[in-house]
């Protein structure tokens, strides 16, 4: 009868072979002349560092970038900015279409509400306290000086 720790023990060494086999340089360090304990060691090296790797590939797909990252970052330099010296949040302001795709991928990765309207003709996205303008004739990454309305 095979008992559950020969399984899993089984199951981490069989692991174990594929990711040495796997790593590129594994071969000529195990063909050479070394102890056991440099092997090993290289080997949980190798492990190690593949834990790191797909710990980092799950904590980009599952929690995804920062809130602050990329588009959003530059759109909040922005705000900051008009908010400082007008001590309130813009009621508008005019974006390329990268960003407004950006700004809408946005919404559907925290599950915020979408609101898109058209204000002078013009497609608007609403992000914090700000309409987002569309300007399709602009570079995708333009992001222009925020400003309010009258």
């Amino acid at each position: 009868m095979v008992t559950r720790r020969e399984v899993v023990t089984a199951g981490a060494l069989g692991a174990l072979a594929a990711v040495v086999e796997a790593h590129p340089g594994a071969e000529a360090s195990v063909r050479v002349e070394q102890s056991p304990e440099t092997v090993s060691a290289q080997a949980l090296k190798d492990i190690s560092e593949e834990v790191q790797r797909i710990r980092q590939l799950m904590r980009e797909a599952f929690v995804g970038p920062s809130v602050a990252a990329g588009v959003i970052g530059d759109v909040r330099k922005q705000f900051s900015i008009f908010l400082k010296a007008n001590q309130k949040y813009p009621d508008f302001c005019e974006i390329g279409p990268g960003v407004f795709t950006e700004l809408y991928d946005w919404h559907v990765r925290h599950r915020q509400p979408i609101e898109i309207t058209r204000t002078d003709n013009r497609m608007t996205i609403r992000f914090m306290f700000t309409g987002m303008l569309l300007r399709p004739e602009q570079d995708p990454g333009y992001v222009g000086i925020p400003f309010d309305r009258g």
